[in-house]
């Protein structure tokens, strides 16, 4: 067995920071449900669907494309540089999170846009929304099928002590942590059920 060869406290690293990014995508995928459902309505632009999606994006471009996709993206370079991942896929996994990084921001002034009322298809944000979201499921189902495995399979003491010791000092999660910010409270709410 793989796993007990492994040194407990490597182990522990190891299981602490895979645990921790998956945790993270099953509290993405709640939060990606609302681009799921009704489009936005033309008639309501502000409605309060339009302001979930809104801190959802803000969150989004805020926290998991500054926290979590760096260290994901530092797990795909120390398994390149150890050969134990193709640099294709490592390099496949970086590109999504920059694709996902520029679309988001590109979203969330597309739907400030639409809350100003300026000039903004509602359908072509609306279509950006479920793409978006489309991009990111695809993103981690590519990690767990791809980089998790791997890195559990492929990486030792050292390589998990470099991981977290260049980890980005990730602040509490303003939207999964208690106490959740403030600006975060409704759309919380929403998720959690």
């Amino acid at each position: 067995d793989d796993q007990a060869a492994i040194p407990t406290l490597e182990r522990a690293v190891m299981t602490t920071i895979i645990d921790n990014l998956r945790a993270d995508h099953g509290k993405l995928e709640r939060l990606l449900r609302l681009f799921d459902g009704k489009p936005l309505s033309p008639d309501a632009p502000t409605s309060s669907k339009t302001a979930l999606l809104l801190h959802a994006l803000y969150y989004l471009t805020r926290f998991p494309d500054v926290n979590h996709h760096t260290l994901e993206n530092r797990i795909a370079e120390r398994l390149m540089q150890s050969h134990a991942l193709a640099p294709q896929l490592a390099n496949e996994i970086e590109a999504q999170h920059a694709t996902l990084v520029y679309e988001g921001h590109e979203l969330l002034d597309a739907l400030e846009s639409l809350v100003r009322e300026e000039n903004m298809s509602i359908e072509g944000v609306d279509l950006q929304l479920r793409l978006y979201g489309e991009r990111l499921r695809h993103n981690m189902v590519f990690e767990e099928l791809t980089l998790f495995p791997r890195a559990i399979a492929s990486l030792d003491a050292a390589d998990w002590a470099a991981i977290a010791e260049a980890a980005p000092a990730a602040g509490a999660d303003p939207l999964f942590q208690t106490p959740v910010h403030e600006r975060f409270a409704q759309l919380h709410s929403v998720i959690v059920r």
